[in-house]
C-alpha cells in the first residue's frame, strides 16, 4: 500500500458530489458508499475498544454491601449537619 494523501474537501465540492449521485439508482449509490468505506477501512488505524462489560462490572463491585434505607437517611442527615449545622 502506498502513501495516503490527506485532502480536505470543501463543503461546496461535497455538495456537488451529493447532487451528482443523487440521481443515480439506489444500488449504484450503495455501491459507491461501500467503495468509499473500503478506502476508509484501508487507510485508517484500527479502532481499539475500551474495557469489556465484565471488566467494568468487576471494577464497580463494592467491597461491602450497599447501605439500606435507614443507613442512607443517617448519612444524609450527617451531611446536612456537617454542611448547614442544622
Amino acid at each position: 500500500m502506498g502513501f495516503v494523501t490527506m485532502v480536505s474537501v470543501h463543503t461546496d465540492e461535497l455538495q456537488t458530489v451529493v447532487e451528482t449521485v443523487s440521481g443515480w439508482p439506489a444500488h449504484d449509490r450503495i455501491t459507491l458508499v461501500r467503495k468509499i468505506l473500503q478506502t476508509v477501512e484501508e487507510t485508517s488505524t484500527p479502532v481499539t475498544r475500551g474495557m469489556r462489560a465484565e471488566e467494568v462490572i468487576e471494577l464497580l463491585k463494592m467491597p461491602q454491601p450497599a447501605p439500606d434505607d435507614a443507613a442512607c437517611d443517617q448519612i444524609v442527615e450527617e451531611e446536612r449537619l456537617r454542611k448547614y449545622g442544622k
